[in-house]
């Protein structure tokens, strides 16, 4: 399946952190953040309302949404950065840089 064919169930995510690279499933009714503190993943956040911009990722490969977003402006979301906090899946495959 291609990355921008619609999502079913679960997105699969790969998170490159800190050196480090995770891969976790990511349900459409959870954030990039939520899921990465279920799975106990030192993940940089602050507010969880997209106010901060603590969260700010850059999604590498596949589609996601954002639930709301207050600090980043079009030429941002132009070079792929999302609020972890606000983001969810909408593609089958993610990638995603902090």
């Amino acid at each position: 399946m291609s990355s921008a064919e619609p999502l079913r169930d679960a997105a699969t995510v790969r998170i490159d952190l800190d050196g480090a690279v995770h891969r976790l499933s990511w349900p459409q009714d959870k954030t990039l953040v939520e899921i990465m503190l279920d799975a106990g993943i030192d993940v940089p956040y602050s507010c969880q309302e997209g106010r901060c911009g603590s969260c700010v990722v850059t999604v590498t490969g596949g589609q996601v949404s954002m639930d709301s977003c207050e600090i980043l402006d079009e030429s941002d979301l132009a070079d792929g950065l999302v609020l972890g906090c606000q983001a969810r899946p909408v593609s089958e495959d993610i990638s995603v840089e902090y």
